[in-house]
């Protein structure tokens, strides 16, 4: 068995108090990243710099003020040891990741969530960032792949990160992916002109 250990130190990123905050990463949870793909253009990070995040494990545990970044093309959450070495966490080992302030250490009303229903493709396992929440979910899918490209002149392949994107509504049992301008809600068909206006209409619905 391994473990990481972190302590809270402002020098680190972590919140600055005396206190220490340690759990075990079994071996099977966790490996020392090393990228696979250097030869791919691009990144399969959603950000590649380290921001102070929260984890929750799916039994609710959560643990705070932790340096991480998500793996879009892996669906792993990267954190950082207190040797600032690279961890891949396993995929389904992270609940949920959320964003904090660089500054005030508040929740940056950014999350990331996994464990809703299989759907095109993508697996319980795969993160959505959470637009809203309630009797109804606005979910936002981001997801990298390799694609190849080749040189017609000079025959070179070239490897890049592409991104794909989609928007989904979730009632609690199935997944309804957006379609341009139109939605399901309640029951009616309500149309708007960008995910602004649709996320309004999410949560005055999840209010009423």
């Amino acid at each position: 068995m391994g473990g990481l250990f972190f302590r809270a130190g402002a020098q680190d990123g972590f919140v600055g108090t005396a206190t220490t905050l340690s759990y075990s990463v079994f071996d099977r949870d966790g490996k020392t990243f090393v990228n696979p793909s250097p030869d791919v253009a691009g990144s399969p990070f959603l950000k590649d710099e380290w921001r102070l995040g929260t984890l929750v494990l799916p039994d609710n545990r959560r643990y705070d003020s932790i340096r991480v970044r998500l793996n879009l093309l892996s669906e792993e959450v990267h954190i950082l040891d207190k040797n600032n070495t690279e961890i891949a966490l396993a995929k389904g080992y992270i609940k949920e990741v959320v964003w904090l302030e660089q500054v005030s250490r508040r929740p940056a009303n950014n999350r990331f969530q996994n464990g809703f229903p299989a759907v095109d493709e993508q697996t319980m396992d795969n993160f959505y960032e959470v637009l809203s929440e309630g009797r109804l979910w606005l979910l936002h899918s981001i997801r990298k792949i390799i694609s190849q490209h080749k040189d017609e002149l000079s025959g070179e392949i070239k490897k890049v990160y592409q991104t794909y994107e989609d928007y989904y509504l979730y009632d609690g049992k199935t997944m309804q992916r957006v379609k341009k301008e139109k939605a399901l809600i309640g029951g009616k068909e309500i149309k708007f002109k960008s995910i602004d206006q649709l996320k309004l209409a999410v949560d005055a619905y999840n209010v009423s």
